[in-house]
């Protein structure tokens, strides 16, 4: 932790990295309605957000050290994404539209406040361990207590699943049943909400393996992410199932790469092996036989949801082209906007909005690109006692879903929140490099 959260008293120099627990621990219940505000729902995970910032204000020296640090890692992207949503709003005025704009600065604020505590508390990996075991477990009693209200629990659905293969149960007779008990009055829960679990339990995973501080393999995080792949599999979305498939091999392999290469073969050995895992895995999910065909289906792009999507790519560009500078402001097909980041900048904005979210998308990707490489080939240069080959995978969940995702492809909260984590530990990683 940072010299000043060293040195203040005993009693609350836990409560920092405590809240900070609850806060990423809460991720995963996006779908917990606590109030409205206007036309704002605030959800758990963004009370605990705005709670754990005025925590913040209890250790000034300590926020005063992210405050003058974290910039360095985040403002090249986020000052150019920010410029984008005020460009985008211009193209929203007036319309039905500015709660986009309203949602992302209000993610963005929230993320950069986690980032912040992450950064005060020296990158800690016991924060990241606890965040990722609590976010996993506190999803499941959740779901469990809830469950039972309405006669089910998850050790019904596994049977029925495991079963009959029959995903439609799992959400529209389980997971929307146990969404609604706790949504805002009068609103309907939607599929969008247990994408959102989906990439919040991934997080929670790749959390809890960086945060493994122990000698030798770290055989209950092996065990405890088996569990949450199979939450995954239930849960059934398709965009965080690739990235589980492609990230968890990937950071294998390059934690093998860290712990040590002793020859050309072995390399090559190793790199062959974690590249037949990734194989295998999409292998798995095409094969045409009951629960895992369903899966295949939702994997090979050839659902209704990817036709829709089609549709919507098409209908974008024939509006870019019709209103290609300043876009044509906020527009939906069949009742929902483009599930595509840069159709959608271009489409509402123009051609400026859409420049922007390239220059800052790319940043990021150059960002993460780098990291990789460094955490791979220079030994010396992770030296916080975590797992970075963990953390690398952060950012290929918002890097990935912007393409697809609802919102206009914006990212969601738990997205901002992996983007920001990732950037901030590789700031608190530089300052503990330099001895600050």
């Amino acid at each position: 932790m940072t010299p000043a959260l060293a040195q203040a008293p005993a009693a609350v120099r836990w409560v920092l990295p405590a809240a900070l627990v609850l806060v990423i621990g809460a991720l995963p219940m996006t779908w917990i309605h606590v109030t409205s505000l206007g036309d704002f729902d605030l959800k758990v995970p963004y009370a605990l957000a705005i709670a754990f910032g005025l925590i913040l204000w209890l250790f000034p020296s300590a926020l005063a050290v992210g405050l003058r640090h974290l910039p360095t890692s985040i403002a090249p992207w986020l000052l150019v994404y920010v410029f984008y949503l005020v460009v985008l709003s211009f193209g929203l005025a007036g319309g039905s539209g500015q709660g986009i704009v309203l949602r992302q600065v209000f993610f963005l604020s929230c993320g950069f406040i986690v980032a912040l505590g992450i950064v005060a508390t020296s990158g800690d990996g016991r924060v990241l361990r606890r965040s990722g075991m609590v976010a996993i477990a506190g999803f499941l009693v959740v779901t469990e207590f809830l469950a039972q209200q309405i006669g089910l629990g998850w050790a019904v659905v596994v049977k029925h699943f495991v079963s009959t293969g029959d995903l439609d149960f799992v959400f529209y007779h389980f997971l929307r049943e146990l969404f609604q008990l706790v949504a805002a009055g009068g609103s309907e829960a939607k599929a969008s909400d247990k994408n959102v679990v989906a990439v919040a339990i991934l997080i929670a995973v790749l959390l809890m393996r960086a945060g493994y501080q122990g000698l030798g393999n770290d055989r209950f995080g092996r065990l405890i992410t088996l569990l949450a792949l199979f939450v995954l599999v239930i849960l059934n979305t398709r965009s965080v199932l690739i990235m589980a498939a492609l990230g968890l091999p990937l950071a294998a392999w390059v934690g093998t790469l860290r712990s040590g290469v002793n020859s050309t073969h072995e390399f090559i050995f190793k790199s062959a092996f974690y590249f037949g895992i990734m194989v295998a895995g999409f292998l798995l999910v095409s094969m045409d036989t009951g629960t895992v065909g369903l899966i295949g289906d939702r994997l090979s792009f050839s659902d209704d949801s990817s036709g829709k999507r089609v549709q919507q790519y098409a209908w974008a560009l024939e509006r870019i082209e019709a209103h290609p500078w300043f876009g044509s402001g906020m527009a939906e097909f069949k009742g929902q906007p483009v599930h595509n980041l840069f159709l959608g900048a271009w489409m509402h904005a123009g051609i400026l909005a859409f420049a922007l979210v390239i220059i800052s998308y790319l940043i990021v990707v150059v960002g993460w690109i780098v990291f990789l490489l460094r955490i791979a080939i220079q030994p010396n240069y992770w030296v916080l006692p975590t797992r970075p080959e963990w953390i690398a995978i952060l950012p290929t969940l918002p890097l990935f879903r912007v393409w697809i995702a609802g919102d206009a492809g914006h990212p969601s909260f738990v997205e901002w929140m992996a983007l920001f984590i990732f950037f901030a530990m590789i700031q608190a990683n530089r300052l503990a490099r330099t001895g600050q």
